[in-house]
């Protein structure tokens, strides 16, 4: 004879909502210090917000860097390898003042991309407006698209 077993009751409210609440924990850890264990505290690592677009004559990269000043950005090429690295104001406890949530950040920054042969890393325009950082990448003359002319014969 076969033993039957119980079946459980797994989609309940509470087990629900204590597995989303386990997976909301995990990617938040994941994604605010990756390879940090679990154990840790986890402070939000700042990087910031980046966009990249190619137009007919280069590449344009914006980033957003509010509350940054042109002062506070470094930007360095060395070969095929274009670094925007800085530092984002403090935001230190005062006394008697204790944080019941910290959502701004504050510390060092670093984002690197490697850099086409097509562009002309020596020709980088940048810009600082708003806090948004602007960098034109313009494309090396001979990498640009030539118009052939067809003739008749």
């Amino acid at each position: 004879m076969m033993n039957l077993t119980p079946k459980t009751r797994i989609g309940t409210h509470t087990n629900l909502r204590t597995m989303d609440r386990l997976a909301d924990d995990l990617w938040r850890t994941a994604w605010a210090r990756p390879g940090q264990s679990w154990g840790e505290a986890a402070a939000p690592a700042f990087r910031p917000a980046m966009d990249v677009s190619e137009h007919e004559n280069g590449v344009t990269i914006r980033l957003d860097l509010p509350g940054m000043t042109p002062d506070d950005v470094n930007v360095e090429v060395e070969g095929d390898l274009l670094t925007i690295s800085g530092e984002m104001g403090h935001t230190a406890e005062q006394d008697g003042e204790r944080y019941h949530r910290r959502e701004r950040y504050s510390g060092a920054f670093k984002r690197s991309l490697r850099l086409a042969d097509t562009l002309d890393a020596a020709n980088i325009n940048a810009t600082f407006a708003n806090g948004v950082l602007t960098l034109e990448l313009p494309k090396r003359p001979e990498s640009q698209p030539k118009r052939i002319k067809v003739e008749t014969v």
